[in-house]
């Protein structure tokens, strides 16, 4: 925390008392004993009983999955937090409460910031282990040890090779200084081409105006030996990588998925990797999680597809890192300065 950032906090609890936040989260929720208990007084609960006593002195909101976005809804919609200014989501998804923030917090100009940036760095390095875990064919040299078989194969290289960023956002931004890194080439598709000022990309591709066309995506996916989907989970993504995506995608390239699994069409990944398509697929979302024990996916074998369950970046520090990026907001709200990680609602993210 910077020390400018302190003395806003400091100037506050010496003028005021420290601001009243409505927490919509179970008790139970692995975040809360990360809380920061002097930034804030919390009031914490999953339902109307346990929220309505105190809930009309908040002046912000505090969304902590697996907190019930119902619950949310009928607090802002049912005029409960009349002094509420500003709604936080403490992960960078924030399809979850879309519905709500767009029936709620839009008509009455609240604003949103989410958890974004808190776990970049980890779903990076989530990346990169893929890249390399079929790069350098870990499951072919477990496979070898346990056979006790000296097998000397040709070794792959990142280095020179292009790696393909869906959505350019936090992570993917993270996911391109490693890529730099390895050397490799970096490209991204972005729904404003225009933004071209990332000095570790060396190609944008996207529309200036208008959606993202078939052809925009073919053009990263032909020329990118690893493509990374970072994409969140709005509308327009449902489905972003399906049949003819993964058809265009170079014979023997690389799959990651990090961001939200409704974007990829599992039903057409598996069909990709079958047919040997693609040199493999990690995915750490999916579009139903837990992953039912009859998806597909499961029978898929090990030198294919590396399988997480949505822990990419669930590291030791998961839980401080997110309430860092609330408390940098929390800052900023109370000087009345823009947000740090504000949400074009409309847009999903």
């Amino acid at each position: 925390m910077s020390s400018g950032s302190t003395d806003v906090l400091g100037k506050r609890a010496r003028e005021a008392a420290p601001p009243v936040v409505c927490v919509v989260s179970p008790m139970e929720n692995p975040a809360l004993p990360y809380m920061p208990p002097d930034a804030a007084e919390f009031i914490i609960g999953n339902s109307l009983d346990d929220l309505l006593p105190r809930a009309a002195e908040a002046e912000a909101v505090l969304f902590v999955p697996p907190g019930s976005p119902e619950v949310l809804g009928e607090l802002l919609g049912g005029g409960h937090l009349p002094r509420c200014r500003w709604a936080h989501c403490f992960f960078a998804g924030v399809d979850l409460i879309r519905p709500v923030a767009m029936a709620q917090l839009v008509p009455k100009g609240i604003p949103l910031s989410n958890g974004r940036g808190a776990f970049s760095s980890s779903l990076a390095e989530y990346a990169m282990t893929a890249a390399l875990h079929f790069t350098k064919q870990v499951p072919r040299c477990l496979a070898n040890r346990e056979g006790k078989v000296w097998d000397k194969f040709t070794m792959g290289v990142l280095r020179g090779k292009t790696m393909g960023l869906l959505g350019y956002g936090d992570i993917s931004k993270s996911c391109a200084a490693l890529a730099k890194a390895f050397g490799m080439r970096v490209v991204a598709l972005r729904r404003n081409a225009r933004k071209a000022d990332d000095p570790s990309v060396d190609l944008v591709l996207g529309p200036y105006d208008g959606p993202i066309l078939p052809a925009h995506k073919a053009a990263l996916l032909e020329q990118s030996d690893v493509v990374v989907c970072t994409l969140p989970g709005t509308p327009e993504t449902q489905h972003f990588m399906s049949t003819s995506e993964f058809a265009s995608m170079r014979q023997g390239s690389i799959f990651v998925s990090i961001g939200r699994g409704a974007a990829v069409d599992e039903a057409a990944l598996v069909d990709a990797l079958r047919s040997g398509r693609l040199g493999g697929a990690a995915l750490d979302v999916f579009e139903r999680e837990p992953l039912p024990a009859d998806s597909p996916l499961w029978s898929c074998n090990d030198q294919q597809l590396l399988l997480t369950a949505h822990n990419a970046d669930y590291t030791d520090d998961y839980f401080r890192l997110g309430w860092d990026v609330w408390r940098s907001n929390l800052e900023r709200h109370l000087a009345d300065e823009p947000l740090v990680t504000p949400v074009d609602i409309a847009a999903g993210y």
